[in-house]
């Protein structure tokens, strides 16, 4: 372990969050996150589904807040994780989410980026079970050791080469998607001609 560094499990490095009951709003409109609503490929939330408190599915019980990650339990190995930005603060997401919220000494984005380590993926495929719908539990997500160094600024840092490293990706992607489309139309006027 490199100095400055320290394991701990996941459990043991977040606060609890909140649950609600939107059936006890029925006429309250709230945004819902199921399953589905998160991107595996972008890791961005689409799709989300604005509903009245009486036609809140018995799953819609998880509120998430601002900086809050969420790992979809269901098919883990999908890596439905997600960061809860602004527009959902206080929306509610399917208990088929764990809802990560890290302590004072832990920065969010930091466990949203071990989310997607192999590391992490691999005991998620381990720990799941089911064939046709398989699952993890949130006991079984708490137990998962996470490696982080001790100060603050370091896991920042961290993170910000991350993202960096992301937006060039997504660049690269962008620009791969725009020439497979441009050959694609060169190659269909040329057949054309």
């Amino acid at each position: 372990m490199k100095q400055g560094w320290e394991i701990k499990k996941l459990g043991d490095v977040l606060v609890k969050t909140e649950t609600v009951d939107p059936t006890k709003k029925p006429n309250e409109e709230f945004t819902y996150l199921d399953v589905s609503s998160v991107n595996k490929e972008t890791k961005e939330i689409e799709n989300a589904t604005v509903l009245l408190g009486k036609n809140a599915p018995s799953r819609a019980r998880k509120l998430v807040r601002t900086n809050d990650v969420i790992f979809a339990t269901v098919r883990p190995t999908h890596s439905r994780v997600a960061l809860i930005t602004e527009e959902y603060d206080e929306q509610v997401c399917s208990t088929g989410y764990f809802v990560l919220r890290g302590k004072d000494f832990i920065f969010n984005q930091y466990l949203f980026y071990f989310l997607l380590t192999n590391e992490f993926n691999q005991q998620m495929e381990k720990l799941q079970k089911g064939a046709s719908y398989p699952a993890v539990t949130d006991a079984e997500v708490k137990s998962i050791l996470l490696p982080f160094p001790k100060s603050l600024p370091e896991q920042q840092r961290i993170v910000s080469i991350l993202d960096e490293c992301f937006e060039v990706i997504e660049r690269s992607r962008n620009a791969a998607i725009k020439n497979l489309k441009n050959a694609k139309e060169l190659f269909e006027s040329y057949l054309q001609g």
